[in-house]
């Protein structure tokens, strides 16, 4: 008993209460409605879904997608084991984004982080026009790919926290020093997201600043 009354609660973390949680699971009983409108069904940027066998198509593609991004910036010095370790001050705040303990080690943890961190930028800026698509890249030349990933990426448990996101950026573009092609992140994203859901050019400008929670 005093084992138990010694554990912290892990379904619903004492991170759950803080502001800074932002990122829960759907409640069981909205799950029994529908649970295919809560969890992914072909791409994870999460850890409460890495590894599920259905999502395993895309994610052969991240490490694609990361080795194309490495390509640019290792030759200037930013290698992977610099963002690993940028990410190692931040891994006890992006947790407590989560209303669940997640059960992963440091390592493991960081590397969902960046690994997804690094396919969600890859992909913004390829659709952005920032870097170039391969030409034989399935994600884009397979039509029905791309919208089950963007319903994916709005999905209630499928989310990451944006201030790691926003880290990533800043050092891959910081490194690239390309200030002609340079665009925030926030106007990526909603770039991206505008492809699928078209919203008027003056509310794309006006968000195009926002940024992640400080």
């Amino acid at each position: 008993m005093y084992k138990k009354i010694a554990e912290p609660p892990r379904l619903l973390s004492n991170a759950a209460g803080k502001a800074s949680c932002c990122i829960f699971r759907v409640p069981q009983s909205l799950l029994e409605i529908n649970s295919k409108s809560y969890q992914p069904h072909i791409v994870s940027i999460d850890p409460y879904h890495r590894g599920e066998p259905h999502l395993r198509m895309i994610e052969e593609h991240k490490w694609r997608y990361m080795g194309s991004l490495l390509s640019r910036t290792e030759p200037k010095g930013l290698t992977l084991q610099h963002f690993l370790k940028s990410m190692e001050p931040m891994e006890a705040r992006a947790r407590e984004c989560y209303s669940e303990t997640i059960h992963l080690s440091t390592d493991e943890f960081i590397e969902v982080m960046v690994v997804d961190g690094f396919f969600l930028i890859e992909l913004f800026r390829k659709v952005g026009r920032v870097v170039r698509f391969e030409f034989d890249d399935p994600l884009i030349n397979m039509y029905w790919i791309m919208p089950f990933m963007v319903r994916d990426f709005l999905r209630l448990e499928n989310q990451m926290p944006y201030f790691v996101l926003e880290h990533l950026y800043d050092l891959i573009t910081n490194v690239e020093d390309r200030k002609d092609s340079v665009k925030s992140l926030s106007w990526l994203a909603l770039g991206f997201f505008n492809n699928h859901m078209l919203r008027p050019d003056p509310v794309i400008e006006k968000l195009h600043s926002l940024t992640g929670m400080p």
